[in-house]
């Protein structure tokens, strides 16, 4: 488990390649605990992208 600085405002994760039963490969990584405890522990997250970078949305229960 990784710990984190209290005051920490920078997390850089890995992407992990998973393959699927049908061939074809996922990317997934893991959130770090500070940023779900940020967003308010949400349920699911939306990413959109935008012509100027990438939008999240949070989704609660």
């Amino acid at each position: 488990m990784t710990r984190w600085k209290k005051d920490e405002t920078e997390f850089s994760v890995s992407i992990n390649t998973l393959s699927n039963r049908n061939g074809s490969t996922s990317q997934v990584c893991t959130i770090p605990k500070p940023i779900i405890e940020f967003l308010g522990e949400p349920e699911s997250l939306k990413f959109v992208i935008r012509s100027k970078g990438i939008m999240i949305q949070v989704e609660k229960k």
